[in-house]
């Protein structure tokens, strides 16, 4: 998926800021993988083959760092 027609459809700035976060903690956790084949072109989603497993270890662990 291209990132630029993912962020086409935000309504805010906040939630393009949510959305753009979310994606940064997506690529540090290895679930997904963006690519992009030169400078200033378009930018790439892609979901990485063990996103699910990411994902459900993710919701194990996930705990309160807050406190």
């Amino acid at each position: 998926m291209a990132l630029r027609s993912l962020l086409r459809h935000t309504r805010s700035e906040q939630a393009l800021i949510a959305l753009f976060l979310a994606l940064l903690e997506l690529v540090r956790m290895q679930a997904i993988l963006l690519r992009q084949d030169s400078a200033f072109s378009e930018i790439f989603i892609k979901k990485h083959t063990g996103f699910e497993a990411v994902m459900n270890a993710g919701v194990i662990v996930a705990s309160d760092d807050w406190r």
